[in-house]
């Protein structure tokens, strides 16, 4: 049995297989060759490599046996299967150490029981993400904030409520951008909506941050030289963050490499400060 179990985990198309039922609580043949992309034989054999850990119901559908629920938890639970492509020195530096104890795990994979506390907090982040916005009078381009439009915030009330309203904007053209690219150039088209529902939490330093600079302004800290070079390093280390959030997602949701999720966390990255420098300019 034990060694059925390490087996089962020991090819990424049956790990992908248990994630995707364990995701979905079930999952047709249909759904799985749809998902995975690859020939019905290859299913099979997957599946037949699993059957102590899948077995399939009346309704034709597929189920995690107990067995298969624990293979599940213990993907879910273990980094190190779902980031694989890491040596082991890298896995013990104490930088990423520290990301992944400061990253809400249960949250971005949308595990069982956590579903609704994934929702509430994205929904919670982007209201807060809205306040802080127009609390510092900053407008968002993707990671980074500018004060550039701030004399136009006020011209008239349909250019106020496009400013106002800005942060949402941003966070659906960022994912967007995401997703765009997970299709096109990876081919990786599955997990849009938990994906979608989760993306919000890649935005949860960069609030942080947004809230400790609207302390410093409120403070009129701002204005000290040793205080703005403090305020922009702390952007900077909560915008790193937030680039491992992203990649993070992006690996657990999108099913993507290691080094594929950096390539397009950071890639989008320059974009959006290539924008903030054309128009600084």
């Amino acid at each position: 049995m034990e060694s059925n179990f390490y087996y089962a985990l020991g090819h990424d198309l049956r790990r992908r297989i248990i994630k995707i039922i364990g995701d979905n609580e079930f999952s047709s043949f249909t759904a799985l060759k749809k998902e995975l992309k690859v020939s019905t034989g290859t299913i099979y054999h997957h599946l037949d490599a699993l059957s102590q850990l899948i077995e399939q119901g009346k309704d034709k559908k597929y189920y995690l046996t107990e067995l298969g629920q624990h293979a599940y938890d213990s993907l879910q639970d273990n980094i190190e299967n779902i980031i694989s492509d890491f040596s082991k020195k890298e896995f013990n530096s104490p930088i990423l150490k520290s990301l992944m104890f400061l990253t809400p795990k249960k949250i971005i994979n949308y595990e069982k029981g956590y579903k609704i506390y994934t929702v509430i907090f994205s929904i919670g982040l982007l209201i807060l993400g809205l306040i802080f916005c127009n609390l510092n009078a900053l407008f968002p381009i993707l990671l980074f904030f500018t004060n550039l439009f701030q004399s136009l915030q006020t011209a008239n009330l349909s250019l106020q409520i496009f400013f106002n309203v800005f942060f949402i904007i941003n966070f659906l053209l960022y994912y967007f951008i995401n997703e765009i690219i997970c299709r096109l150039v990876y081919k990786k088209n599955e997990n849009s909506i938990k994906f979608l529902l989760s993306f919000s939490l890649i935005f949860y330093p960069t609030i942080i941050y947004l809230a400790i600079h609207y302390l410093f302004k409120e403070l009129d800290l701002l204005d000290y030289s040793v205080i703005s070079i403090l305020d922009n390093i702390l952007m900077i280390i909560f915008q790193v963050w937030a680039l491992w959030l992203l990649t993070y997602n992006l690996i657990v949701n999108k099913h993507l490499k290691v080094e594929n999720a950096l390539i397009i966390s950071l890639l989008i990255h320059y974009g959006g400060f290539s924008i903030i420098l054309a128009l600084s300019i």
